[in-house]
């Protein structure tokens, strides 16, 4: 090559990358303890509908009347489950989104509140809602699912940008 003719392929390659191989395992870590996180608050809302929603909608006589069935342990599991696996992938979304990097300057219980009702409003709260306008039996367990709905959005929010705020 010419002297003083730059190639392309050092042009193009930046000097310093952007994660060097100093910075994976960070990032790595970083990642796993938000999935983890998310997955955590996911647990949380299937202790709160364990103890409290079936507590409450075993009170609704007109569910009863609807196909209501008391908690088994084998559903109790399967909520644990789904809980935990849609917690993960809220917490793989929070990571994806840089811990919602447009809130810099604010402490994390802020960035994690906001982040769960966020999630509450986009997922949780259309489908209900639709579901109590066309079913009016349904409208008390709808009311219930959603506060419960809510209690899992928000721990997982709050655990996830916890987790974030550690490692950063």
């Amino acid at each position: 090559m010419a002297r003083g003719i730059t190639s392309y392929v050092t042009i193009l390659r930046p000097r310093n990358p952007p994660f060097a191989t100093s910075d994976q395992p960070h990032v790595r870590i970083e990642l796993i303890m938000t999935v983890l996180a998310g997955f955590a608050g996911g647990l949380a809302g299937a202790l709160w509908a364990g103890i409290v929603s079936s507590a409450l909608l075993a009170r609704r006589p007109e569910l009863s009347a609807a196909g209501w069935r008391p908690d088994t342990a084998w559903r109790v599991l399967h909520t644990a489950a789904l809980y935990g696996l849609c917690g993960a992938a809220a917490g793989l979304l929070f990571w994806l989104g840089w811990g919602l990097v447009a809130f810099t300057s604010t402490p994390w219980l802020a960035v994690g509140a906001t982040y769960g009702v966020l999630l509450w409003v986009a997922t949780a709260l259309p489908a209900l809602t639709l579901l109590a306008l066309r079913v009016p039996a349904l409208r008390a367990a709808g009311v219930v699912m959603a506060i419960e709905a809510l209690v899992a959005a928000v721990s997982v929010g709050l655990l996830c940008a916890f987790a974030w705020h550690r490692v950063a």
